[in-house]
Order: C-alpha cells, then sequence, then structure tokens
C-alpha cells in the first residue's frame, strides 16, 4: 500500500540545526555522573576492576563522542544535533 502523505505533501520539510558543546554535554552529564558514582565505584570493587581504570575508559567515550552528527526526524520536520 502507497503511503499516500508522503505522495500528497509539497512542502518541503523544516530542518533545525543544533549545535552542542562538548562543555555543555559535560555539564549537564556530570550531576548523574556524580550520583552514580558511589554505586559504581563499589560495583567496580565487587568485581575487581579498577575504578579509576573505568573512569578513565568512560571520559574516553564521552570525548570521542566530538564531532558526532545525531539525527531527529519525523515526516514534517527533522532536528540535527552536532556535538562540537
Amino acid at each position: 500500500m502507497i503511503d499516500l502523505s508522503e505522495v500528497s505533501t509539497s512542502n518541503k520539510p523544516r530542518r533545525f540545526l543544533i549545535g552542542v558543546p562538548f562543555f555543555l554535554l559535560v555539564a549537564l552529564a556530570l550531576p548523574a555522573l556524580l550520583l552514580l558514582a558511589p554505586v559504581v565505584f563499589v560495583a567496580c570493587l565487587a568485581v575487581h576492576v579498577n575504578p579509576f581504570d573505568a573512569a578513565r575508559v568512560l571520559w574516553g567515550v564521552l570525548t570521542a563522542l566530538r564531532g558526532t552528527h545525531v539525527e531527529v526526524a519525523k515526516r514534517d520536520r527533522s532536528v540535527l544535533f552536532y556535538i562540537s
């Protein structure tokens, strides 16, 4: 069956580009990370993982997010997040 909503629309979809600075991403994630830190520390000790190595790996994952494009699209609009 053909989706008639795609065929009948003549308006171009609206696109929004939102640049998110890396320091803002870290600032938004920091409260959650601080609340979970004691639980993660105890869990790391329980499974014999060095908590400082785990924190270093988490920081590596966060810094690897730079340059990431995340697009959320619907039928009539889309939003592109760019982590700079």
